[in-house]
């Protein structure tokens, strides 16, 4: 079957439990972690057209070890989190045209239908990335249709934020957003996310300006801002992200919900 081109990018240091300090579930140790989410994103891969690169930041011997019993390609150096970004990047830029990057962190788990529903959402895009949803423009009841105008609405292309996080559901955070899909999964339009996502080598080197802007104290919130669109797209990406997630970020306060992670953590303990 002829699956687009992924190139995986991991990026993972051991030698940091936690940037941002939060902890972690289930009691695991930083390298017990590494070795079970890059588990269950292997897992996810198989049968799927792929390239692994492994972009290890201060890595120990334990985890080189590791990592070189598998198929993928090793780069090591001591980077620090923003020139670790960066790195990735300059990787990313270097793939081939109308491939697809998979900016990786080390901490996300993935579930095992993972990539059938990621590749399944990248085949049907064209399908499902609106344009003729009706909404009403303001202080007039006729119905326009967006995207209708192309120099203002131009169709925008797509990144994948593969996590569905729980503060989405409070009223505190929750918008407004498009609801999509495809013949296996439902996805949520989204302005946000972290460093972790899926998006298209030529939209790389077209956006490599904010990406790289973005990696300077990790800002997240600038390479969101800039990035991704909510009704007009000019110069923007649309985001979409799973209902339910397919990935979970390994923290306590950010554990996506409907899905037993626990359960597939011990699964994948015995693995590794």
């Amino acid at each position: 079957m002829n699956y687009p081109r992924i190139n995986i990018i991991f990026r993972c240091c051991d030698a940091v439990n936690a940037v941002n300090k939060s902890p972690r579930p289930f009691d695991l140790d930083k390298k017990t972690l590494i070795k079970i989410c890059f588990k269950s994103l292997l897992n996810s891969l198989q049968g799927f057209n792929y390239k692994l690169i492994v972009l290890g930041d201060n890595l120990s011997v334990e985890m080189k070890t590791f990592f070189q019993k598998h198929d993928l390609q090793l780069i090591e150096g001591v980077f620090g989190n923003d020139n670790s970004i960066r790195k990735s990047i300059e990787i990313a830029l270097e793939q081939s045209a109308n491939e697809w990057v998979y900016f990786c962190e080390d901490d996300y788990l993935h579930t095992q239908d993972f990539f059938l529903k990621i590749v399944t959402l990248i085949k049907e895009k064209q399908n499902i990335i609106p344009a003729s949803i009706k909404i009403k423009k303001l202080l007039r009841k006729r119905q326009i249709t967006l995207f209708s105008f192309p120099r203002f609405f131009a169709k925008p292309n797509l990144v994948i934020f593969p996590c569905d996080y729980p503060d989405r559901y409070l009223i505190d955070y929750s918008e407004k957003n498009f609801i999509f899909k495809t013949s296996n999964s439902h996805w949520r339009q989204v302005s946000d996310t972290t460093f972790t996502f899926l998006i298209e080598t030529t939209e790389v080197k077209k956006h490599q300006r904010v990406l790289f802007k973005s990696a300077n104290k990790a800002n997240d919130r600038y390479l969101s801002k800039k990035l991704y669109g909510k009704s007009f797209f000019f110069n923007k990406l649309l985001c979409l992200s799973p209902i339910p997630t397919l990935s979970t970020h390994m923290h306590i306060t950010t554990m996506s919900p409907l899905i037993n992670f626990e359960v597939l953590v011990n699964q994948l303990i015995n693995e590794v």
